[in-house]
């Protein structure tokens, strides 16, 4: 059997009851967290814009049960096999992303205007050599260190804890408990969500790859843009440092003109989908 239990104690469950805002919150990202291990194990790899068809939903469907006093706890179970399997990827995702927050003296992050500058300078000092496309879907950046499924269920897992992360929130905490073939139970106050976040949050720019795209939409207020890669026919989205940057391109687009630039992988709690995954502009190429 697969069990999944959230426990809400402090501030944030007076009376042993919660406000609809969080427990609505917290289900929904919750369902997502679950969806997200599912398709990872249906497709034995996560894709960035994967669908979950409805004909898959019986096999991540929850039973809820009547939630029971000690703060505010409630349970979803079912008896599906696959189901279990859901429940122990999340928790081994989550494992995961709890052991390097305990982490000590974990490295900052440079800005991604800093990052984008050192990537230029090796690029004009030789120091670093751009590669193919297809290179990056054969061999994964360096700083690729994990599966993207990882980093999308434990993005949900995050949004999940903004509840406790909030000053609205007062001394509150969740505990979350699943149960597949045993039970793993974390429990997270204010603390322990911002280590989370900060862990599952890290960002940084993978080398530089040779891009060959058609832009379709731009966005200005955003520094976004919205590009079809001519290699394999995949939309992805294209993102800027600096409206300078934006400027760059905007000729390319007004145009309707092929562009090849030099882009780097927008690598998040270190996964990358080579596929469609955003990428950051350093020059036209």
């Amino acid at each position: 059997m697969a069990i999944v239990e959230l426990h809400f104690d402090g501030d944030i469950a007076q009376d042993h009851q919660v406000s609809l805002r969080t427990l609505s919150k917290s289900l929904g990202h919750l369902q997502s967290a679950l969806d997200r291990a599912y398709l990872d194990i249906k497709y034995g790899n996560l894709w960035k814009y994967a669908k979950m068809h409805h004909e898959y939903y019986k096999d991540v469907e929850m039973l809820v049960q009547p939630p029971r006093e000690g703060g505010y706890i409630i349970d979803f179970f079912s008896k599906k096999e696959i189901t279990k399997k859901v429940v122990a990827r999340v928790s081994n995702a989550i494992n995961n992303a709890i052991s390097e927050a305990q982490q000590d003296g974990l490295e900052n992050a440079d800005t991604i205007s800093k990052s984008l500058e050192t990537k230029r300078a090796q690029i004009s000092d030789d120091l670093i050599e751009p590669r193919e496309y297809q290179e990056l879907l054969e061999r994964p950046d360096a700083a690729v260190n994990r599966r993207y499924g990882d980093r999308a269920i434990v993005r949900e897992i995050d949004q999940m804890l903004a509840v406790i992360r909030s000053q609205h929130s007062g001394d509150s905490t969740l505990e979350i408990s699943l149960t597949a073939d045993r039970t793993q139970v974390y429990e997270f106050n204010r603390s322990k969500a911002n280590a989370f976040h900060r862990v599952v949050t890290r960002k940084k720019l993978g080398d530089p790859v040779i891009y060959r795209v058609k832009v379709s939409e731009m966005d200005l207020d955003y520094l976004s843009a919205k590009m079809r890669n001519t290699f394999n026919d995949a939309v992805s989205t294209l993102r800027f440092a600096s409206k300078e940057d934006f400027q760059e391109v905007l000729p390319y687009f007004q145009n309707e003109e092929e562009i090849i630039f030099l882009g780097a992988p927008y690598i998040e709690y270190g996964a990358f989908d080579p596929s469609c995954g955003d990428v950051y502009f350093i020059q036209v190429y």
